[in-house]
């Protein structure tokens, strides 16, 4: 079955529903266990991967978890799109001295021409979109990003997951 991802309103509901200290309910039920497991494999992927100045965007960034994963030395430009405003709401507040922006990933026309990233980076993006919405909608936000970033990284939520780079 599929699940309407494309609805701002579901995310809405999705928020609602996380429990309180679980935000990550809203996006993944998982025990917070295997939640910091997670996270920690992501930490070390981004350690190795991304450069103090490299520049990210950061597609799919929900309440802007990617900043709290990022290395300490890392400094570069940053763009959060995502579809929700909730989310982009507590991406603000929560991280105000960068930039979000409520965004579909199929068309990235609010990111002027000439404006590239180092990476696009993905958290469990791609297989969510390919189950809930089909290949056509992910390979229409696949040539989005590739206009707008020199490499995408892909992250998942996979323990196993050692991140791709395409």
């Amino acid at each position: 079955m599929t699940e309407p991802i494309s609805s701002p309103e579901y995310w809405r509901q999705r928020l609602e529903l996380a429990r309180a200290g679980h935000l990550h309910h809203a996006i993944f039920k998982t025990p917070l266990a295997n939640w910091q497991a997670i996270e920690a494999k992501h930490r070390t992927i981004l350690a190795r991967t991304i450069q103090p100045t490299d520049s990210v965007l950061d597609a799919g960034c929900g309440w802007g978890r990617l900043l709290t994963l990022m290395p300490e030395t890392w400094k570069g430009r940053y763009l959060g799109v995502d579809l929700s405003p909730d989310f982009i709401k507590l991406a603000r507040q929560a991280h105000f001295h960068r930039s979000f922006v409520v965004g579909d990933l199929r068309s990235l026309n609010f990111i002027p021409d000439g404006e590239v990233y180092d990476f696009a980076i993905l958290i469990s993006i791609r297989p969510m979109v390919r189950r809930n919405m089909g290949d056509d909608a992910w390979q229409q936000m696949e040539a989005e990003l590739r206009r707008v970033a020199k490499k995408l990284l892909f992250l998942e939520y996979d323990s196993a997951d050692d991140g791709e780079i395409a």
